[in-house]
């Protein structure tokens, strides 16, 4: 029977053959004059990972064969880079452009490599505990940075008009049932997380529930939580679809199967020169659960 490090180890394997033969497909379906670009983003520096994101700048936009070449790299780097944090993932937006009739072919190749990204993880996961997983992972592939191993392909489902490529720098928002949250404290009081003590953990979550049961019944709850600063790209169909436009994040080039190029719109530096000013959020002071990111909202 396999250890779950045997398994981690064969699905790798497997992984990587996959990926060769979906990159080969790629090379010989984009041809001698690949239409491709890629935006070469900074890389964080180790213990640089928590500082606030203010400016980034592109390093490269690359097209054609450098882009191709750098699309194919991406997909299969997995590593930590020498001097670079392994808290900070590495991305390249971008794209591929191949005939559309390379669908039929190219289609089933992402899907086995999505696929045996989705069993890696799932093998990691059957560990609950999170040193565990850390452990067993880069004991068995030091230096493996998990997350860019678990990204997903992105192959476009049909043909674009538009590609947009952004900044998302905004806000996790949602509305919290208070009742709900008292339950979920309620049921978080029978595990203490590690290094704090029983006592203080109790005091703390019936602090929390105390906050919650007190506050007037027009008060609601949000839970807003910030999101890195990442890349995403609109895209906006060719057909008549509803909705029209589709938003998807581009760590990694998307994979195109049309004849035509879509109107691109490129990645430029974080911040952009003009931005969308934001209505005034009712969502605000101080939070009433600050580990959980739960703030008191009023209609």
């Amino acid at each position: 029977m396999f250890t779950l490090a045997a398994e981690l180890r064969h699905t790798m394997d497997q992984l990587e053959l996959a990926l060769a033969e979906l990159n080969q497909h790629l090379r010989q379906q984009a041809g001698s004059a690949p239409v491709a670009a890629a935006w070469l983003l900074p890389q964080t520096p180790t213990g640089k990972e928590h500082e606030p994101v203010e400016i980034i700048t592109i390093e490269e936009h690359m097209s054609g064969l450098p882009a191709l070449d750098a699309a194919l790299a991406a997909f299969g780097r997995w590593h930590i880079s020498p001097g670079c944090s392994a808290k900070a993932s590495f991305r390249l937006p971008g794209f591929v452009l191949l005939p559309a009739a390379s669908h039929s072919v190219i289609a089933p190749l992402v899907e086995e490599v999505n696929h045996l990204k989705q069993t890696f993880r799932a093998l990691v996961q059957q560990l609950d505990d999170k040193d565990k997983k850390f452990t067993l992972v880069h004991d068995t592939f030091p230096g493996l940075i998990t997350l860019q191993v678990y990204r997903q392909l992105t192959l476009l489902p049909r043909s674009a008009s538009r590609l947009g490529f952004t900044w998302a720098n905004k806000q996790i928002i949602q509305k919290v049932d208070k009742i709900k949250l008292v339950e979920q404290l309620m049921q978080s009081r029978l595990s203490p997380p590690p290094l704090v003590d029983e006592h203080t953990w109790l005091q703390c979550i019936d602090r929390e529930i105390y906050d919650v049961k007190r506050l007037p019944a027009h008060i609601e709850l949000r839970l807003r939580r910030p999101v890195k600063t990442h890349p995403m790209v609109n895209v906006r169909w060719h057909e008549q679809l509803t909705p029209r436009q589709q938003q998807f994040k581009a760590h990694l080039p998307l994979i195109l199967c049309q004849d035509e190029l879509p109107a691109v719109t490129p990645l430029g530096n974080y911040p952009p020169a003009n931005t969308r000013k934001r209505r005034s959020a009712r969502i605000g002071g101080e939070p009433l659960i600050p580990r959980l990111h739960i703030y008191p909202y009023q209609p």
